[in-house]
């Protein structure tokens, strides 16, 4: 009987675009969801705790789907341990992304959060000998810059002194943290089917974030209805719609190509922010969010080609 593993058929184009812009609507929704359930004045622990929820919310969520194919696409020890190493990077990124929360706005936190493509590209270089096209590196060129024109609007317009700088330090750590989850995920999605790793992963990521929050005493219960209601929709929009979408499509495109998508957030995550929490982007973000758009639309729209 043959060991080999059963290959993971590719995703056609319609699909492709369409999760990639589902995907980006969903986690663009996390940053505005995760405030408020941090709350004004912001608890710092309960950050760890809507990480926890969402990847166990996560896990649940899609382990019977990860158990129907797990037998027909089985993992050996090796793949194994590289979704356990994928979701301690993912629980690093979740517990600094939502931390950062807490001492920064919405727009610097989703724009730093996010500047992962560089990271991913050169990464993808050294571990996955992909090489970024021209347009690949053009748009992700583009969209970083407009991406930290927003973040660095947002700093000079609310001054928020030196507790905006350690949430951006902190965000700028999980787009590092996010980077080893990308990588690792292109290498093994070829060969294990979305669902299994997506529940393994937010999996692993739920048992360390349980073992940092009661070592740290944060509180994983009595939370308001509110909150709950914040929480659960974390776990359906951002996780479940967005990174679980994404883990999907890693089969099929470059994990640069979904870094670069997901750039896009600060755009819609300010403007959620702005409707919601009442934070106004400073007059520069109307300057820069075109360019963020347009960034991505050089990377991911790319011409047909004849089939010969």
């Amino acid at each position: 009987m043959s060991s080999h593993h059963t290959a993971i058929a590719p995703l056609p184009r319609p699909t492709v675009y369409t999760g990639l812009a589902v995907g980006l609507v969903a986690v663009s929704s996390s940053a505005v969801l995760a405030t408020y359930v941090i709350g004004d004045p912001p608890v710092l622990r309960l950050a760890l705790g809507i990480a926890f929820w969402r990847c166990f919310g996560g896990a649940v969520a899609l382990a019977p789907f990860a158990w129907r194919v797990h037998r027909s696409h089985p993992i050996d020890r090796v793949t194994a341990s590289a979704l356990l190493a994928s979701g301690a990077f993912l629980s690093v990124h979740f517990a600094l992304f939502l931390g950062s929360l807490a001492f920064t706005t919405v727009g610097s936190s989703t724009t730093l959060a996010t500047a992962s493509p560089i990271f991913v590209a050169l990464g993808g270089i050294w571990f996955l000998q992909e090489r970024p096209t021209r347009r690949t590196w053009i748009g992700m060129g583009v969209t970083t810059l407009g991406a930290f024109a927003i973040g660095a609007a947002d700093l000079a317009d609310l001054e928020l002194g030196p507790r905006a700088l350690l949430g951006d330090v902190m965000a700028f750590g999980s787009a590092l943290a996010v980077t080893g989850y990308l990588l690792i995920g292109r290498g093994v999605r070829a060969r294990v089917h979305a669902t299994t790793y997506s529940a393994v992963v937010y999996a692993a990521a739920a048992v360390l974030l349980l073992v940092v929050g009661v070592a740290t005493g944060t509180p994983l219960s009595g939370y308001s209805g509110g909150q709950w209601a914040a929480i659960v929709g974390i776990i359906v929009g951002p996780q479940l719609l967005g990174h679980t979408v994404f883990n999907t499509l890693m089969s099929t495109v470059p994990a640069t190509l979904i870094s670069i998508v997901v750039l896009a957030e600060p755009v819609a995550a300010t403007i959620l922010a702005w409707i919601f929490l009442e934070q106004l982007p400073a007059s520069l973000f109307w300057f820069a969010a075109p360019i963020v758009i347009v960034g991505v639309g050089i990377a991911s729209i790319r011409p047909r080609r004849p089939v010969s």
